[in-house]
């Protein structure tokens, strides 16, 4: 009995032991609570209305910046002012930012308690980052101190001025906090109006890219671009949505940028450069970089505010030259053309047309000849061999620009097309031989800077009467011609 009782002491002994440090370690890690153990439920820490506020005062005491806004009544409605240590009197503030910066920095809310003791070290806030002070029209104010960000970068740490309790917050405020003027600077624009314009530049150094062109506003106010150099052609509307991107964007994201960064920022020698010549003789030029982490950085020539734009908001500067232009040598509407004449070597057809604005190539009133034949000829699923042959003519695609052609144009061309339009106006193509699979395109006698495939005027489609070449659509109209059936011809 006594072996057995000298064994039960010290088993005893073990379990208080035990219990105590379990109760001990429990009782330490509540008093040392990581960010991770939260008090559920959303507290409010401090808010204000934004209407109450006469000012906030902002010290970044990692850099000693000092930011201050003002707030005043005019009439029922507030006015902020910036007089922080970077002020310039002649820069202009934008009332929205500093109206949004106010808002955020005046109220918090937070769903994490992390402390009750003000161990305010453990958070970063025995130095905080930033000291929030609030002033309400009242003559009330509170101060808001700013420490360390939480472990996964999401929030921050702080306390309001006689509290022990710290709170999280979304990092938000701290990225409001640190805030400088550059932050506050109003929007700015190009200030180009569409009506004002005579001609636009634009230029990019990743190809060597340069296109002039020429604005014309349409009867329904649509600005029209045509390049005038270095060739003569029309544009995409790819080229038109990439002007109103540029024309339209506000730059709002403004940088501090030294001379000596400029070379950092891709603006020692900016890649892409936009020059809008307005009717008066005065001119907008914008710069901006190639793309660095996702921003193209800028600025607009005689002001020296540097900004970043998000790539997403100006689409299509990368856009090759093919697609910024009119693909088509010589697109046309039915409506506007009176005949074209196609030659290739010893070979030759006249289509002639009268077709209203507004009818159809097969309406009633519509008169379509081949050679002089009546050229209204479909299959039996209604697809119109006549729209064939315009369609391919009046869609052939440029295949490449190529500047400087190494042909002779003291021999006949390979192919032409000639139009006469309702007005009497000839527009002659011819098709020099660039190689076995291309021709130079010449308009007029002058070189428009375009080869085609031979495919645009080769290419037999078979069944698919959506994909033929000119001259082999001229070709099947000519067959459905001389074998259709009361205007129906399948083959």
């Amino acid at each position: 009995m006594k072996s057995i009782k000298n064994l039960l002491v010290p088993l005893i002994i073990l379990i208080c032991l035990t219990v105590f440090a379990i109760v001990y370690f429990a009782v330490d890690g509540i008093k040392n609570k990581q960010p991770s153990e939260t008090t559920s439920g959303t507290v409010t820490v401090l808010t204000y209305e934004s209407s109450d506020i006469a000012s906030v005062k902002v010290v970044n005491q990692d850099n000693g910046y000092m930011s201050l806004v003002r707030c005043a009544q005019d009439s029922g409605k507030a006015v902020y002012s910036f007089e922080g240590d970077d002020f310039d009197p002649k820069e202009d503030y934008s009332q929205d930012k500093l109206f949004s910066y106010v808002n955020c920095l005046v109220t918090y809310y937070s769903n994490n308690k992390v402390s009750s003791d003000g161990n305010y070290a453990a958070f970063g806030l025995d130095t905080p980052r930033f000291v929030i002070t609030i002033e309400t029209s009242n003559g009330n104010s509170s101060t808001v101190y700013i420490g360390n960000k939480t472990p996964d970068g999401q929030q921050c740490y702080l306390y309001v001025e006689g509290s022990k309790d710290i709170y999280t917050v979304d990092i938000l405020k701290s990225f409001y906090a640190s805030k400088n003027s550059l932050d506050f600077l109003a929007p700015v624009t190009l200030g180009v109006d569409y009506h004002e314009l005579s001609a636009v530049h634009f230029d990019r150094k990743s190809d060597n890219l340069s296109l002039d062109t020429m604005v014309r506003i349409t009867n329904s106010g649509i600005a029209d671009f045509t390049i005038y150099k270095p060739y003569e052609h029309g544009t995409s509307g790819y080229f038109g949505t990439l002007i109103d991107a540029v024309v339209n964007t506000q730059f709002t994201d403004f940088v501090d940028i030294k001379d000596s960064e400029f070379s950092e920022y891709g603006l020692s020698d900016p890649c892409y450069h936009f020059v809008f010549t307005r009717k008066d003789g005065t001119n907008s030029e914008l710069y901006l970089s190639s793309l660095i982490d996702g921003y193209y950085y800028g600025y607009i020539k005689g002001n020296k505010k540097f900004f970043k734009v998000p790539e997403m908001a100006i689409e299509g500067l990368n856009l090759p030259e093919l697609i910024l232009i009119d693909p088509y040598i010589c697109y046309s509407y039915v409506k506007d053309v009176s005949s074209i004449t196609g030659t290739y070597g010893d070979k030759s057809f006249k289509f002639n047309l009268d077709v209203r604005e507004g009818s159809s190539i097969m309406a009633n009133d519509s008169r379509v000849e081949l050679d002089g034949r009546n050229a209204k000829i479909s299959d039996s699923m209604g697809r119109a061999y006549c729209s064939v042959l315009f369609e391919s003519i009046a869609c052939i695609k440029i295949g490449g620009i190529e500047m400087n052609p190494n042909t002779n144009t003291s021999v006949a061309p390979a192919l032409s097309l000639t139009f006469i339009d309702k007005n009497y106006n000839t527009t002659v193509y011819a098709f020099y031989r660039r190689d076995d699979d291309s021709y130079y395109v010449f308009k007029n006698d002058e070189y428009m800077c375009f080869y085609v495939y031979a495919t645009e005027i080769f290419k037999d489609g078979g069944a698919d009467t959506y994909s033929y070449g000119y001259w082999k659509a001229y070709e099947l109209l000519d067959e459905a011609i001389r074998n259709n059936t009361n205007g129906i011809y399948d083959f």
